[in-house]
């Protein structure tokens, strides 16, 4: 257990780690049946080594129940080849990509299929009037093909078709040259295979999150993007040695590459330059991730895992520092927020949630009782299929 012991987000054992304006004020009483109380420094309190060895029993047991199975990868490959042929009978040009979790490495047996469709691989954003002509004219041909069901067009800030594939049984969304998903999608797979670890974390953590309804940009929580890159930065800040370096370099190379002709001739597993030193068990980083997040979520603070640095918000970077932002983490390839989806009400809930799991983790609750009511049966806990 000499990692759990180790430095913990730049602050020693000895510590207190909520130094923030919104902590409470030294001397102030607190009686016993207020809000839980959370252990400040891992000097108040060290996992016991069964405790992170059931952990992490737990958390492998559960990535093997839930990841995405090949079989069902391999019929998202078919469904793209098969979309990819009716695009070009209708425009005689075009490359479909799948995207999102189902390359990304961090998908579950149940994802849906995200695809982009690229017709001019230098431009990200092309003429919403050419966009809105695509979507129409391809969503007619798909109504018209047996596998598909559900066929329906959204015009919004990126228009898309959102579809049912009868033959796979996943739900589909295609967008036109989202370039940034793309090459976004390979990075994260890249950071997949980089420690078995990584994926066994983030897909428990999407599903723990969506367990506790906090998941989800459209109700005012936080997206799985937004999650994935809570991690990310975790493991670059928050772990001594760390588990991943600052990803400056690798999307600096992205962004000059034609998906189209020049991303495949780069390999995944060969794509960050990094060695990993780091041999904490998944359990102990579980436990320290939480604690992390519960001290850095009181701050006003922008984290980048582009950087691997965290800066001070001063409401002065344009489309980044936004007053209304609850929370933000800068996106590594357009510099937003990937948070910006959080609104303040829900915030406060994200933030119980994570206190709540730090003072579970304080009581060795066992790793399926730290799931919430609202988990589907689809989320398995030790019962492999």
């Amino acid at each position: 257990s000499s990692g759990i012991n180790a430095e913990y987000g730049g602050l020693s054992e000895g510590e207190v780690a909520d130094k923030d304006s919104s902590e409470e004020e030294e001397g102030e009483e607190k009686s016993e049946d207020d809000a839980p109380k959370v252990a400040t420094s891992w000097k108040q309190w060290t996992p016991p080594s069964e405790y992170v060895e059931h952990v992490t029993e737990a958390l492998n047991q559960h990535y093997t129940d839930n990841k995405q199975r090949d079989q069902y990868f391999e019929k998202k490959v078919k469904l793209r080849d098969a979309i990819q042929a009716i695009v070009m009978s209708n425009f005689g040009e075009g490359v479909l990509h799948l995207t999102g979790s189902s390359m990304s490495g961090f998908g579950t047996k149940n994802s849906d299929a995200d695809m982009a469709l690229v017709f001019d691989p230098h431009v990200s954003v092309i003429p919403k009037s050419k966009a809105r002509k695509v979507i129409v004219r391809l969503a007619g041909s798909l109504r018209r093909e047996a596998f598909c069901s559900n066929v329906e067009t959204i015009f919004a800030k990126v228009p898309i078709i959102k579809l049912f594939d009868n033959i796979s049984g996943c739900d589909v969304d295609i967008n036109i040259n989202n370039l940034i998903g793309i090459k976004n999608s390979f990075l994260l797979r890249s950071i997949s295979t980089l420690d078995e670890r990584i994926p066994v974390f983030v897909i428990a953590l999407k599903l723990w999150a969506k367990s506790w309804n906090i998941n989800s940009a459209f109700h005012g929580t936080m997206s799985s993007y937004t999650l994935v890159n809570m991690v990310l930065y975790f493991l670059q800040i928050g772990l001594s040695p760390p588990l991943l370096p600052a990803l400056k370099p690798y999307v600096d190379k992205l962004q000059g590459v034609n998906v189209n002709s020049q991303l495949q001739n780069y390999r995944p597993s060969e794509f960050i330059k990094f060695t990993v030193k780091n041999t904490e068990p998944v359990g102990a980083l579980w436990v320290k991730f939480f604690y992390f997040w519960n001290k850095r979520f009181r701050q006003k603070k922008i984290f980048s895992v582009y950087s691997a640095k965290e800066r001070l918000r001063n409401y002065n970077e344009h489309g980044l520092d936004i007053p209304s932002y609850a929370f933000v983490i800068e996106e590594p390839f357009q510099k937003d927020n990937i948070a910006r989806s959080v609104q303040y009400n829900q915030f406060e809930e994200i933030k119980l949630r994570f206190s709540e799991m730090c003072r579970q983790m304080q009581g060795t609750v066992p790793f399926e009782r730290m799931f919430g009511e609202s988990k589907e049966e689809r989320y398995d806990f030790g019962q492999g299929r």
